[in-house]
């Protein structure tokens, strides 16, 4: 219930005063919303977007740490720096069973839409912002199959909306 409050303020507050402050990214694969906030709340909401909608979380992966882990030997191989640009950068996965039933009954192929994946960081050149976005998936090119994919694109869009307390 706690969660349920403070994501209307933080709607509220967003649509008054944040509004502004979030912009998209056009990059092709990806959607990205970017807030002023603190990461972990952020990512608590993002986490609390995907539970509110009878979602189950199946994992955490932070990738921030894992490049923090490995830039040493990535910098042996590929000669990238040992600087890693976030702060913080986690991603969840979830599937909808669904939304996953309809797609693979519109072709088996479609399988690969899941897990879906979204995601949030924050980089160190910009410590006091948050990036929260998802993958995008792409299904086969069938009818049915764009159907599932126009659900599975909203559920995403309306998870991502609500973490950053942005109104569709």
């Amino acid at each position: 219930m706690k969660h349920i409050f403070k994501q209307s303020c933080i709607a509220l507050a967003a649509t008054i005063f944040l509004a502004p402050a979030i912009a998209w990214s056009g990059e092709p694969g990806k959607t990205i919303k970017t807030i002023t906030g603190d990461f972990d709340e952020v990512f608590g909401d993002l986490q609390d977007a995907v539970i509110n909608r009878g979602l189950v979380v199946d994992y955490v992966g932070d990738v921030g740490k894992m490049l923090e882990r490995t830039a040493d030997a990535a910098k042996g191989v590929t000669g990238s720096s040992t600087k890693v640009p976030y702060l913080n950068a986690r991603y969840l996965q979830f599937c909808s069973s669904a939304l996953t039933h309809q797609a693979v009954d519109a072709d088996v192929q479609n399988l690969a839409m899941c897990p879906y994946v979204v995601f949030a960081y924050q980089t160190r050149a910009e410590p006091g912002k948050v990036s929260v976005g998802y993958r995008q998936i792409q299904l086969a090119p069938s009818d049915a199959s764009q159907v599932a994919l126009a659900k599975v694109h909203d559920l995403l869009q309306a998870v991502v909306n609500e973490a950053v307390g942005a109104n569709p």
